[in-house]
């Protein structure tokens, strides 16, 4: 019986969301992995209602392919299941238009950086 009878796919591509940590401010693991290679690893906290995302990173050989996309939007559902009421990308590098590209796709909106032409947060309301 489907899915238990079929064969492994090797282009078959398994999101890990994995939450541990203090009961009250969990902490979370996401991880896109194929049989043989991590394609994208990202880190982030809850505070409060904040759900938040530290740190995403592609594998090079899979960049542009619309996996940040997806784990981003997983994260905004995980989000929202947990009742939280915002979503914050932190620490934004203004060189980085593609993820910048991305977050904004979901209505992420800069809050102002620490410094003049620093790393800014991206924060959506849910």
């Amino acid at each position: 019986m489907w899915p238990f009878t079929q064969t492994e796919d090797p282009d078959k591509i398994d999101i890990q969301l994995d939450f541990w940590g203090d009961a009250g401010a969990p902490s979370f693991t996401v991880k896109l992995v194929t049989e043989d290679q991590t394609v994208l690893e990202g880190f982030g906290e809850i505070r409060g209602t904040d759900f938040r995302l530290c740190n995403i990173k592609t594998h090079p050989a899979y960049r542009q392919r619309g996996f940040g996309t997806t784990v981003v939007g997983t994260l905004i559902g995980a989000a929202r299941a947990r009742r939280c009421t915002t979503f914050t990308l932190e620490d934004v590098s203004p060189h980085n238009p593609e993820a910048i590209a991305v977050y904004q796709s979901f209505g992420a909106v800069a809050l102002p950086p620490g410094k003049p032409g620093g790393h800014a947060d991206y924060r959506l309301t849910l």
